[in-house]
């Protein structure tokens, strides 16, 4: 008959149970991606973004600066209104805020009357709101002054008038003591302006005041010899 031999400590020791739950999977603290794994690659990316942000603040400063527009202030730069009319400037420049001031007209060979021939400060200028525009209107062509054909003989007048670029307008006939057909005054007078190729009102003289007086007087004793 054979006899075991216990071992004490080997009795009382349990035996570890296998578990029924998964074991749970440790998270790897590495990115998952593999470009970024490496310590190189972080560094590569943080240079990247501090290049990045230094060339946009740079361009942001470099901008403030060039421009001729400010980016965070209310000054605007000043239109071009040249060759509107004046209510059509106006109306642009009041829109920015801008004053308008008018100088007087100034004759031009081309722009029509009423329109802006010139402003001051020029178009483009930055000014901050309130500020003064100034401007001037075409008056359109300049005036041709009226020759003086008084004295003249109306035909010879008429070329005066046409030399000067003006033409005859009404001619009117008033009795006078110098011969027929010579002028006595014009409308407007000598020296008054006229629009290129405008016309002039002109006065001459028609029968003298003189022939008709002397032939009342040779009329009159015919008339009384005829009675006796």
């Amino acid at each position: 008959m054979r006899f075991r031999r216990q071992v004490p400590w080997a009795s009382r020791t349990p035996r570890p149970e296998p578990s029924a739950e998964p074991a749970l999977e440790q998270p790897d603290s590495e990115p998952q991606g593999p470009f970024l794994r490496t310590v190189s690659a972080r560094r590569f990316l943080r240079d990247a973004l501090i290049v990045g942000a230094t060339f946009g603040v740079g361009y942001l400063i470099a901008s403030a600066w060039l421009s001729p527009v400010p980016l965070f202030t209310s000054d605007h730069a000043v239109p071009r209104v040249l060759e509107l009319p004046t209510a059509e400037a106006q109306r642009k420049l009041a829109e920015l805020e801008f004053r308008v001031k008018f100088e007087a007209e100034r004759p031009h060979p081309t722009v029509p009357r009423g329109t802006i021939v010139w402003q001051d400060p020029a178009p483009g200028t930055v000014l901050p709101q309130n500020s003064i525009v100034t401007l001037v209107t075409s008056a359109g062509p300049q005036q041709v002054p009226v020759p003086d054909i008084v004295g003249l003989p109306l035909p010879y007048a008429g070329k005066v008038l046409a030399a000067a670029g003006l033409k005859i307008g009404d001619v009117d006939t008033v009795a006078s003591d110098p011969e027929p057909n010579v002028v006595v005054a014009t409308r407007p007078p000598a020296g008054g302006g006229r629009d290129p190729g405008g016309r002039v009102d002109i006065v001459v003289s028609g029968q003298p005041r003189g022939r008709t007086s002397q032939t009342a007087r040779i009329v009159q004793p015919l008339v009384t010899g005829a009675r006796r």
